[in-house]
């Protein structure tokens, strides 16, 4: 599983057809349910044309009445794609926002028929047509399809904002998405295809909400958000609360300007060197986000000589059973400070990150925007890493006959690097967004490859004595 940009899928030549979530304006209700902390800030951050989600080759025949259906019908099971809000009075300086939710049956899908296109053509309307997103205007989720002339199947690409959207949703969707299809192809009705038994992120945002709320600027999540923020890359006291940089990124002098980030996607480890790191791991009270951290840590140190790497890192919220197969933002923020100082062995390293992400793990659970209105912190963060383990996803062995991706939008933005680990059956992938200036680029590419060389390391130290005692430099 790869986490690229649109630019970066295969679109074949044909059909090209949007689909566009419908409904009548008389049908919006007020709903008294609270919004997530993290869904008003994406209200005033996030711009329009911001956007996560996935493309798949669908392996079935194409039929324009059971897509429909089919899409109707996912938007029917999950709550947060038929919510979104409008602005009621505010102050002089603030918005305040009312959440508004339809009832499925009064949802339906639109197809729009753009005709036959070459493939860079065809990615180029799709791309124009996802951009039309906003967080703040429903839709919040549309789809589009390119049917080839020759090729049996379809290539069916959805886009969501964040504010109704994470990474696991993304990749539930490929499973969810083409059973909803087959069913509708067999003649399932309407109301069968509809039946989901998940929680709602409507509920768990006026949960969030409400937990929020009771944070005090003394609490003890607080006071640790606040111990981060007030240090910059490299441990320095700040005079404003401020989010690090990366160590290479600060070095490059990148000017304040908004500008397209590049793209990285690049495999560290194959899959089965992946699963016996992982299984030894095991073995040794550790996993393999552990092990990456570590890996990238080493990897740092012995490109630029830096001991020390400070990052937000997200991590799931989907405590609740229910919310395991929830579309939805379940995502909270942990504050990691990674120092290496002193670590001369592998196993030194792992230890290091893996109690540098089980002391801060349970920070996810309060929400961020409420943290930073405490501490008035105005800034977003500067350098973030994530690690997803997406094997046990249903439905993941079928992704490569999908040709499964996870796709994200352009990013334009002055100094963020987010980096993406995630474990596979076939392996693990390093995705990426940086600025665009030629030493950035020059680092991170210069980052992966080291990155890549120091699980290979991992790999064959393991094998020969085992992480303990094998040397990291």
């Amino acid at each position: 599983m790869e986490y690229t940009e649109l630019d970066d899928y295969p679109i074949p030549a044909g059909i090209v057809t949007t689909w566009t979530p419908t409904t009548a304006s008389d049908a919006w209700e007020d709903d008294p349910r609270g919004l997530s902390y993290d869904h008003a800030a994406h209200l005033e951050r996030d711009p329009d044309g911001s956007w996560i989600g996935s493309a798949m080759r669908v392996p079935l025949p194409f039929d324009a009445d059971a897509l429909r259906r089919a899409l109707r019908a996912w938007i029917a099971r999950h709550e947060v794609l038929r919510t979104t809000v409008r602005r009621t009075a505010d102050s002089a300086s603030t918005c305040a926002w009312q959440r508004q939710t339809v009832h499925h049956s009064r949802v339906d899908v639109r197809p729009e028929v753009l005709g036959h296109r070459s493939s860079d053509a065809a990615r180029v309307e799709v791309a124009q047509f996802l951009a039309r997103l906003s967080p703040v205007t429903w839709p919040h989720c549309v789809f589009a399809t390119v049917r080839g002339t020759h090729a049996e199947g379809f290539v069916l690409v959805f886009a969501a904002d964040h504010s109704v959207m994470d990474a696991y949703s993304q990749v539930l969707w490929f499973a969810e998405m083409e059973d909803l299809y087959r069913q509708a192809l067999a003649g399932v009705d309407d109301d069968a295809l509809a039946v989901l038994d998940v929680g709602s992120h409507v509920d768990f945002s006026a949960v969030d909400r409400r937990a929020g709320e009771e944070l005090s600027a003394d609490h003890p999540a607080v006071l640790r958000w606040r111990a981060f923020t007030s240090l910059d890359e490299n441990g320095a006291p700040r005079d404003v609360p401020a989010f690090p940089h990366h160590p290479d990124v600060a070095a490059a002098g990148v000017d304040d300007r908004p500008r397209r980030q590049r793209s990285l996607s690049t495999w560290v480890l194959g899959g089965p060197e992946t699963d016996e790191l992982g299984r030894r791991l095991r073995e040794q009270g550790v996993g393999l986000q552990a092990a990456g951290l570590a890996a990238l840590g080493i990897a740092s140190r012995r490109r630029s000589g830096v001991e020390r790497l400070r990052f937000v890192m997200p991590m799931h919220t989907r405590h609740d059973p229910r919310h395991r197969e929830s579309v939805g933002w379940y995502v909270g923020l942990c504050p990691v400070d990674l120092d290496l100082s002193g670590t001369h062995t592998f196993g030194e390293a792992v230890a290091r990150a893996d109690v540098a992400t089980r002391e801060v793990k349970d920070l996810a659970r309060h929400p961020f925007p409420r943290v930073a209105e405490l501490l008035g912190v105005g800034d977003t963060p500067h350098f973030v890493v994530s690690y997803v383990d997406v094997r046990h996803v249903p439905g993941a062995e079928r992704w490569p006959a999908q040709q499964a991706r996870a796709l994200r939008s352009p990013v334009f933005a002055p100094d963020e690097l987010y980096l993406w680990l995630i474990r596979h059956q076939g392996g693990l992938n390093l995705s990426a967004r940086y600025p665009g200036a030629w030493a950035v680029d020059a680092a991170v590419r210069g980052l992966a490859a080291h990155l890549r060389a120091v699980f290979a390391d991992m790999v064959e130290h393991e094998r020969q004595s085992g992480l303990v005692t094998a040397a990291d430099r």
